[in-house]
């Protein structure tokens, strides 16, 4: 066993404050509640019929809408259970996406002493983004489940779960308090095959157990997560699990750990008074990799079955020796980069200020190109100094797509690209010689405008499917580019900072380019590259990455720096080539808590390759691959 420990100065990540949310009046794009459903949002009327209903009725046959809260309590008396419709369905579905309009004052409560809810050995879920009963066996078609700027309430009801939520791909609770006495205040690990996908600025208050999770796929991330008033902050079990700046307080064990992989970055416990135990514990099964974590108030920091350390600031912990490729000089400890959150781009309060590319032509559901009226509309918006350029939501089923088939630049006041329900966004072939270069790509450059945005947003916009992709590239070195909860290709050139959060795709940075990805879920191998992530001699940091299928996951090259931390290898397809799973050339890399899995026998024949002036060395072959800390490159 391996570890460091050091009293040293370490800056938080502090959460994120929610802010008021108001959307376009535009019922094609919108399924208000009130408005559409006769919800009251008063605190005395039953409200559950009608937020089901919303349910139901985003994914319409028509338009797919985003459904939005405006401030109220919305009082429900039964589970809220998301599924495709009201007959019984259980299968697969893309949705909902739930807005509130502010989140303290967006409340959707149960009511005290609720039917159903008062044993806390049989409990059940207030929030049930899962309609399947608890244990049976899953598929990882539930995609792109929403929550953001809400508060759950669960009441007094002792046999509650505040919310039990399950979504594959991309998946987001975000700007969400979850508050009650219940037994457990955000469930993750009740079904298999939860995941990829991201908890992030959210704050759960009470409960027995804050946060639990389990099962062995497919990897879940969470960022600024703040839990009071629990007896456990996190049970983990099972789970690639990346976490960046858990805070926990009060809580007599902070993070209960065994059987899976656990990275914890950025985290901060503190103890209740007379505390007698440790902040965290690891099971003999489990896996630990620590960086600039600090305790206070309980006895130790972390207990294992070799070893316990003292509380304070552990600048790095693993709980494996080092591994690195046969004969690597490598150092033996992480590269240790420091994240930076998300730039923060309000959404538009003033209706006024957003423009739908539908009324300026984009129609989805046939095969013509779109790019012409999506450029329109962002020209109107920058010319009235609107900030938003919306597309409305395809229909259910296919085809449901729009194409972009040229470049578009986004420009001016323009800081939000955005899709209103379910937005499928097809682009260019991935089997062409110069890819990424060959997409049609929203382009972010250079604008000596004053009143060009300093950062722009993507968000909400998927290719669903891996191709064919369309992409989105920032190219200037003054305005940041941000992907979130969506799918498609990044590209960040010399210079340029690109933000991916939540997201599906590929993505390529070029010589000084930096790049901050949080649930980085890349899957399908371009036939011309083999790579699905490439670090051309700039800075990566992945908060939580989860990959199937063949080629190289990622490649760091010509004095790049990366950084993984968390890592789910789901090697669905088997390997039967050298191409190496992770490379660097020339560079430097640390990966933490890497995990493969393949129920086939064919694992990765390279899991890793380091090339140093010409001199190849490999981590030889093993079945069931992992590591707590892999260092290699420079």
């Amino acid at each position: 066993m391996r570890f460091a420990l050091l009293i040293l100065s370490v800056v938080f990540i502090i959460p994120l404050s929610a802010a008021e949310i108001v959307f376009p009046d535009d019922p094609k794009a919108v399924l208000d509640v009130k408005r559409d459903l006769g919800a009251k949002g008063d605190g005395k009327a039953d409200d559950t019929d009608a937020l089901q209903q919303a349910v139901y009725r985003c994914q319409a046959s028509d338009f797919s809408r985003t459904v939005y809260l405006p401030k109220g309590i919305y009082r429900i008396t039964k589970p809220l259970v998301f599924k495709p419709n009201e007959k019984g369905g259980e299968g697969s579905m893309v949705g909902p996406w739930f807005y509130g309009q502010e989140r303290d004052t967006t409340v959707i409560r149960l009511d005290d002493k609720a039917a159903g809810f008062g044993d806390p050995t049989k409990p059940q879920a207030v929030i049930r983004t899962m309609s399947r009963a608890d244990g049976v066996r899953m598929n990882a078609d539930f995609f792109d489940r929403t929550m953001v700027n809400l508060t759950i309430d669960t009441g007094d009801n002792p046999g509650a779960i505040g919310v039990l939520f399950y979504s594959n791909n991309t998946g987001i609770m975000r700007d969400v308090r979850i508050t009650g006495n219940g037994v457990v205040g955000l469930e993750l690990g009740l079904h298999d095959q939860n995941g990829p996908h991201l908890i992030q600025d959210v704050e759960i208050n009470g409960f027995t157990t804050g946060i639990h999770t389990a099962s062995g796929i497919n990897s879940q991330t969470m960022s600024r997560v703040t839990v009071t008033k629990a007896q456990v902050g996190l049970k983990h079990r099972g789970q690639v699990f990346a976490v960046e700046a858990l805070t926990v307080i009060g809580a007599p064990l902070a993070v209960d750990s065994d059987e899976g992989s656990l990275c914890l970055v950025d985290c901060r416990f503190e103890g209740p008074a007379g505390a007698k135990g440790p902040a965290v514990t690891l099971g003999a099964k489990g896996r630990l990799y620590a960086q600039r974590l600090t305790t206070k108030g309980f006895t130790t920091a972390i207990h294992t079955p070799m070893k316990d350390l003292a509380g304070g600031t552990i600048a790095e912990f693993s709980s494996e020796a080092v591994t690195k490729p046969s004969g690597s000089t490598a150092p033996d400890t992480g590269l240790g980069l420091k994240p930076k959150p998300e730039p923060i781009v309000p959404i538009e309060k003033d209706p006024k200020k957003w423009v739908c590319a539908n009324e300026f032509g984009a129609s989805f559901g046939n095969e013509d190109d779109d790019s012409e009226a999506i450029q329109k509309a962002i020209d109107h918006a920058a010319s009235i100094g609107a900030t938003t350029v919306y597309l409305r939501g395809g229909k259910a089923g296919d085809p449901n797509w729009y194409w972009l088939k040229k470049d578009v630049k986004v420009h001016g006041s323009v800081n939000r690209i955005w899709g209103f329900g379910f937005i499928r966004l097809l682009g260019g072939p991935t089997d062409a010689a110069n890819y990424p270069d060959n997409l049609a790509k929203f382009v972010v450059d250079d604008d000596p405008s004053p009143e060009a945005a300093p950062v722009v947003m993507f968000e909400h916009l998927s290719v669903f499917a891996p191709w064919p992709s369309f992409g989105i590239e920032a190219r200037s070195t003054k305005r940041t580019v941000v992907m979130r909860n969506g799918n498609g290709t990044g590209i960040a050139r010399a210079g340029a900072t690109l933000f991916i959060t939540n997201w599906v795709g590929h993505a390529y940075l070029d010589k000084g380019a930096t790049g901050y990805f949080r649930q980085w879920n890349t899957e399908g191998t371009p036939k011309a590259l083999r790579v699905n992530t490439r670090n051309d001699g700039g800075t990566l940091w992945i908060l939580g990455m989860k990959t199937e299928d063949v080629g190289t996951k990622v490649l760091t090259k010509n004095g790049g720096k990366t950084e993984i931390l968390g890592t789910l290898i789901y090697n669905t397809s088997g390997i039967k080539d050298d191409h190496p799973c992770i490379a660097v050339e020339d560079g430097s890399l640390s990966s933490a808590c890497h995990q493969e899995i393949n129920f086939g026998g064919a694992f990765w024949n390279v899991p890793a390759l380091e090339k140093l002036g010409g001199v190849e060395r490999k981590v030889p072959k093993r079945d069931w691959q992992g590591w707590a800390l892999l260092r290699a490159g420079k």
